[in-house]
């Protein structure tokens, strides 16, 4: 492996990445935080010097091998989330003068910069009041920029990352399938970034008709497009107490959880007419065929009739420790059947997208319908969407592939390949399918043994119930869980070390588990070297 190389493509993604903090600093320059827009100056100086001093170690041939490609995808993650983190480690506040250090230790600048990178959503944050516009408009881009991935969009708009564009899109793509829209990577990216855009633009458009704050349209929106869950409102969505703009945001959560490639088809091929009202309307047979779209759709069909009913049951006799500690007004309180239909499409579809956001304070729900959520949190959204977690297509072909070796046990001589619409799916795929749920149960299982064992939470050990839901709402990219990490809790009052172990999980989780384990192995670093020398050399006239 060229380490040099690696560099030199981290360097041209973290120069980038410095001039894309220019936008939270013209925002906290608008509100006048200029204290706080110093830190993006800064953040972005030494994001972009770095940036060009990392770019200047290799020239020459930059095509990358595979494992080349996932060395960048891994390494500029972390190395974007640790420049990422500077604006919350120099943070101003309104009430104190501009401060090179802070409240915020080292750790909690780097896990909230990696939750936002990744689509967590996990945060530290407890005092909303104390920070800036800009830092809220920073903390929601970050999972904007995360949710399409940082890597497709820089191929898109950076044309000497489109040289090793195929080996970086699919180090970073989710899911099993390397489906392509054209022939060519960086017009994929291109062309799936302007989707993404226009989606965002058309939310913030609908939440501010619905009288949602225009900041706080664009923040959520970022949030809701990328799956990520961040926003400006302590309370999340609760917060707003806006039925019109749940229900938007229902919508695009549904979008952001399936496959982008899908909505690109449906919105650029082909129209139906529709004669009665004489105008014409995308044609939804391509997301109809689609085998894992039709599974979503039934998943979130059939678990939010099933947390409605248990949000019934619940709301005809809630605790009394829900009508004291939930936000606003206990909405499930005797509530009516929209707002129990409501609730439940909300949360099914925010914690399978694994968007995070809240509505209300489901950690103080029944145990039934907290168990219904808790299985959610185990399967994630469609591949190639902006969600985490497993991805709903591998757990398909699981099941489908125990469907087979049942039937061969009945049938011994029966030939019956594993399917996925009109394509066999191969053996090669099924193995990485299993190791990596082999991997991710094992990364789940010991993060559980790690902060049940040696964590620490308000200087008591973390119980199990916290332990488990924090451990698979990072590795998963979800963000809230239950016990001490509930919707309206933070993960501000673990200690050092168990933020450590969960800025792991979000980072794993959020590249899928493989890619970076498989630095873990020798072989990979055997014959790594830093020469700096060029494969093609120009002529010197």
């Amino acid at each position: 492996m060229r380490l040099a190389v690696v560099a030199h493509t981290i360097g041209l993604i973290l120069r980038l990445f410095g001039i894309l903090l220019a936008a939270p600093l013209v925002v906290d320059l608008y509100y006048g935080n200029h204290e706080q827009a110093a830190s993006f100056a800064i953040a972005g100086a030494s994001a972009a010097i770095v940036g060009e001093l990392a770019r200047r170690l290799h020239r020459g041939e930059r095509e990358l091998s595979r494992v080349e490609g996932l060395a960048v995808v891994a390494f500029s993650w972390l190395v974007v989330s640790f420049f990422a983190a500077i604006p919350y480690l120099l943070k101003g506040t309104k009430q104190a003068p501009f401060v090179v250090r802070s409240d915020m230790s080292f750790v909690d600048g780097a896990f909230e910069s990696m939750s936002g990178l990744t689509t967590t959503g996990a945060t530290i944050f407890k005092d909303f009041s104390l920070y800036s516009e800009g830092l809220f408009f920073w903390r929601s881009m970050t999972q904007w920029l995360g949710g399409m991935g940082v890597i497709a969009l820089f191929i898109a708009i950076l044309p000497a990352l489109a040289i090793a564009g195929r080996q970086l899109f699919f180090a970073e793509a989710p899911g099993p399938d390397e489906e392509r829209l054209t022939p060519r990577i960086r017009g994929t990216a291109l062309r799936l970034w302007g989707l993404y855009v226009a989606l965002t633009g058309v939310e913030i458009t609908m939440l501010w008709w619905f009288e949602m704050p225009l900041f706080d349209a664009f923040c959520n929106a970022f949030t809701t497009m990328s799956a990520g869950g961040f926003s400006p409102n302590s309370e999340s969505i609760a917060g707003y107490g806006n039925h019109a703009a749940e229900w938007v945001l229902i919508g695009f959560i549904f979008i952001a959880g399936a496959n982008y490639l899908l909505w690109y088809q449906l919105f650029r091929g082909k129209s139906l007419s529709l004669a009665v009202f004489k105008f014409r309307i995308p044609d939804p047979r391509p997301l109809l065929r689609d085998e894992e779209f039709r599974v979503y759709v039934v998943v979130v069909l059939a678990a939010s009739l099933l947390l409605g009913g248990f949000l019934h049951q619940f709301s005809q006799a809630p605790s009394q420790a829900y009508l004291e500690g939930a936000p606003g007004d206990a909405v499930l309180n005797q509530a009516n059947i929209e707002t129990i239909a409501r609730q439940s499409i909300f949360q099914v579809l925010t914690i399978v997208t694994t968007a995070g956001f809240a509505t209300d304070d489901f950690n103080l729900w029944n145990d039934s319908s907290k168990m219904v959520l808790l299985v959610l949190m185990f399967l994630g959204g469609c591949a190639g969407s902006a969600a985490g977690g497993p991805k709903l297509i591998r757990l398909w072909l699981v099941a489908k592939f125990t469907y087979v070796e049942l039937f061969k046990v009945l049938h011994p001589h029966g030939v019956r390949p594993v399917c996925l619409g009109k394509r066999v799916v191969s053996t090669d795929v099924m193995q990485s399918i299993m190791a990596f749920f082999l991997m991710y149960l094992v990364i789940f299982s010991s993060s559980v043994v790690v902060l049940v064992g040696f964590g620490v939470y308000e200087d008591a050990k973390i119980d199990m119930m916290t332990g488990i839901t924090a451990s698979i709402a990072t590795l998963g990219n979800i963000g809230p869980g239950f016990g001490k990490v509930g919707p309206m809790e933070t993960y501000a009052e673990f200690n050092s070390f168990s933020k450590w172990v969960l800025f792991v999980n979000m980072w794993v989780g959020r590249l899928e588990v493989m890619a970076v384990l498989i630095f873990l192995q020798p072989g990979v670093w055997r014959g790594a070297h830093w020469r700096r020398f060029a494969y093609q050399t120009e002529e010197v006239a």
